[in-house]
């Protein structure tokens, strides 16, 4: 990737707050290019259209849940790297979005340092 192709990432949260924290905090890194929704729907249909190389979903969302999203998004693409953001991390919801084919699950407490290399990782 040269240094104007910037990796575009696209952030899925039901919170619009957190959407643009963790806009400023990816784009901190001048590599990123980063589009957010607060829409699942909104986000499938910008994954069928636009060129991402890696989506970052939030888990608890009401109208659709991470891993829904998640099975979703791998119908469109399987071979899309994600990775779900939560506050509730739990092995059970690790268990089961890496079955679905999830890259890894954060916890939204993660600090902004390691984020982003677990986004250049996830990239690569």
């Amino acid at each position: 990737m040269s240094k104007t192709d910037k990796a575009k990432i696209l952030l899925v949260d039901d919170n619009e707050d957190m959407c643009e924290s963790l806009t400023d905090v990816i784009t901190m890194d001048s590599a990123y290019n980063v589009s957010h929704t607060t829409n699942p729907l909104r986000a499938l249909e910008m994954i069928r259209t636009g060129e991402f190389s890696l989506i970052i979903i939030d888990y608890k969302m009401p109208t659709m849940n991470g891993i829904e999203l998640l099975k979703r998004i791998k119908q469109i693409k399987a071979d899309f790297p994600v990775l779900v953001l939560t506050a509730f991390i739990s092995d059970e919801l690790t268990e089961q979005a890496e079955k679905n084919g999830a890259r890894e699950v954060l916890s939204k407490f993660i600090r902004p340092d390691a984020l982003l290399e677990h986004i250049k990782n996830a990239i690569a």
